[in-house]
């Protein structure tokens, strides 16, 4: 996030001198929900919280990996919604960050492994007379990307 200064990457404020380009700068293109991530993840890692904070978190993420890893022995991939609920409104959510993060919650397992997940739309569900999208993840193991790509032309074709 260092990059984006206003300078090579970001948006741009004039200012009188490069700092108060800087200070003008930074942020400007980040919303809310990633200053928010970054704050908390600053605080996690600060001195005193990171051995209760981010220790823990990596012993948490071995166990998901862990849980991966036994799946995979039984199954090539495993099939899932990409989200809990349907699509909802732009800025609906914004006043709501727990609500927010909850929206994640099935992609979150997959980047914690570190594993290869393919999203893609699966079909269409009605809701207050409108259709929204309805979306589904394949998880594949470590470099097993090509079957992600394989199976995600194969539903494609079936939902077209």
């Amino acid at each position: 996030m260092a990059r984006y200064d206003g300078i090579r990457y970001g948006a741009r404020k004039e200012g009188k001198d490069l700092l108060e380009v800087y200070k003008k700068s930074r942020g400007e293109g980040i919303g809310l929900e990633v200053r928010r991530r970054i704050l908390l993840g600053t605080y996690v890692l600060s001195h005193g919280y990171y051995d209760a904070y981010y220790t823990k978190a990596q012993k948490v993420r071995s166990l998901i990996k862990k849980d991966f890893d036994n799946a995979f022995v039984k199954v090539d991939v495993i099939l899932a919604p990409t989200t809990p609920t349907l699509p909802f409104k732009i800025g609906e959510k914004a006043k709501d960050p727990l609500s927010m993060y909850l929206s994640d919650i099935y992609t979150i397992p997959v980047n914690l492994a570190g594993i290869p997940a393919l999203s893609l739309p699966v079909g269409w569900a009605e809701e207050s007379g409108k259709k929204l999208p309805v979306g589904m993840q394949i998880i594949a193991p470590h470099f097993e990307e090509v079957k992600l790509f394989e199976l995600g032309k194969i539903i494609e074709s079936w939902t077209k």
